[in-house]
């Protein structure tokens, strides 16, 4: 059974922030790509303790799950990333299958990229 308290509590919280910046309590930015509130009174308070609440019992829900399913059948994963900065491919692999799928794909974006540079 999910646990459908942690959803509730971050909805009210963010009404809550929401009424206190309606009614001049609290403010809301943006600053570079960060968004930001602050404010004081008793809606802001609340609502930033709920959205708090909330992500304390995500978290905690979620190792109740994983006891849950713990004896169930277990399949082996394999996952990678790729990280290009420049022409410098960093990749990261738990697997020298897939690491050497995105080492493929890191040389096909690397020259689709000087072409295309060359051209423009």
């Amino acid at each position: 059974m999910e646990n459908k308290i942690s959803p509730i509590l971050f909805i009210f919280g963010i009404i809550c922030i929401i009424a206190a910046i309606s009614m001049g309590e609290g403010k809301a930015g943006i600053f570079i790509i960060f968004p930001f509130i602050y404010g004081e009174g008793l809606l802001m308070f609340i609502g930033i303790i709920l959205i708090f609440l909330s992500l304390i019992i995500f978290t905690f829900s979620q190792f109740h799950l994983m006891k849950e399913y713990e004896n169930e059948m277990k399949v082996k994963k394999h996952a990678g990333g790729l990280i290009l900065i420049g022409p410098i491919p960093i990749i990261i692999s738990s697997n020298w299958k897939v690491a050497l799928i995105l080492l493929a794909i890191a040389i096909i974006i690397i020259f689709l990229l000087f072409t295309f540079h060359a051209v423009y």
